[in-house]
């Protein structure tokens, strides 16, 4: 049953560029790792500022693992200093 993961963010001003490098990071990095089926980076069609990454996962192990690893961890780290407070981070599963 796939998984799939769920992040928006929007920049803090200023880090409009350093925001989409590192999430375009995570998706190519989520793309690498055992279980991602896909990923994608998303931009909205209206003006809020916000980016939003989806990998979908073969499971939950898969998205864990994923996002536990190392690499992954210090690129979330990094964008958490260049988006705004409260990005969203969600998961879901089929139903």
């Amino acid at each position: 049953m796939p998984y799939v993961r769920l992040s928006i963010a929007k920049p803090l001003r200023g880090q409009e560029a350093r925001l989409e490098e590192l999430m375009r990071k995570l998706v190519a990095l989520s793309a690498e790792q055992e279980g991602c089926i896909e990923t994608f980076l998303l931009k909205p069609h209206d003006d809020s500022g916000e980016i939003a990454r989806i990998g979908v996962y073969t499971n939950e192990a898969a998205a864990e693992q994923a996002a536990n690893s190392a690499s992954f961890m210090a690129l979330r780290s990094e964008l958490n200093l260049v988006a705004q407070p409260g990005h969203l981070e969600r998961a879901f599963f089929s139903i």
